[in-house]
């Protein structure tokens, strides 16, 4: 069995998608993405109409166990977030009362189930980003689902993901931690930046160039 060589993890339009696409051109690795549509298009009913949020989670989990899964039989492979990112969601939809008691405790039973089967990465990076800057990207993407989730929502979020590093250091044991600040909206066109950040990635992996 091989190894997830990389997750990268942080807030909705913090620049994980960027960092993903950065590292899978310059080092070579594979991308799984995020899946975060389906046929049913739960992630927009869910911002038009908060009832959708348990069928969504459960969609989101089992999808990304799978990917996480697949990703594993290898070691090459990026993830565009993980199910540990996903359990930050649901832990704020339950305290958000978008979950009812009996559907969170379902949600964790097989969340713990399927983390039984889950080998941790070589590397975690989480990418962070001021608030008013996740919310500057949100308008400017112009997602009308994103919009229709208002702001209030997008902090509370926020809030949710600010003891990621803690949280997933009690669910697995994962080796290697990275934070990258990504609050420049213009690091990507930054070489030194990118550069370095580069060289800071390659320190975990001794055996690997960057183009």
């Amino acid at each position: 069995m091989g190894q997830i060589q990389i997750i990268v993890e942080g807030m909705t339009a913090s620049g994980k998608s960027t960092v993903v696409n950065l590292l899978a051109r310059r080092m070579k690795f594979d991308v799984m993405p995020e899946e975060f549509r389906d046929q049913y298009d739960l992630l927009s009913r869910f911002h038009h109409e908060r009832r959708w949020a348990f069928p969504m989670q459960l969609n989101f989990l089992v999808t990304r166990f799978s990917q996480y899964m697949c990703a594993s039989e290898e070691s090459n492979y990026i993830l565009d977030r993980s199910l540990f990112g996903d359990k930050v969601y649901a832990g704020l939809y339950y305290k958000l009362g978008y979950f009812r008691d009996s559907q969170f405790g379902c949600y964790l039973t097989l969340y713990d189930s399927l983390l039984r089967y889950v080998k941790p990465p070589h590397l975690l990076i989480l990418v962070y980003c001021p608030f008013d800057e996740i919310m500057r990207r949100i308008k400017e993407r112009g997602r009308d689902d994103e919009i229709a989730a208002g702001s209030d929502y997008w902090r509370a979020l926020y809030d949710a993901y600010a003891p990621f590093l803690d949280f997933v250091k009690s669910e697995i044991d994962i080796p290697n931690f990275l934070i990258l600040d990504l609050s420049d909206p213009e690091f990507i066109n930054t070489p030194s930046k990118v550069e370095k950040f580069l060289e800071d990635v390659g320190r975990f992996f001794p055996g690997r160039k960057h183009a």
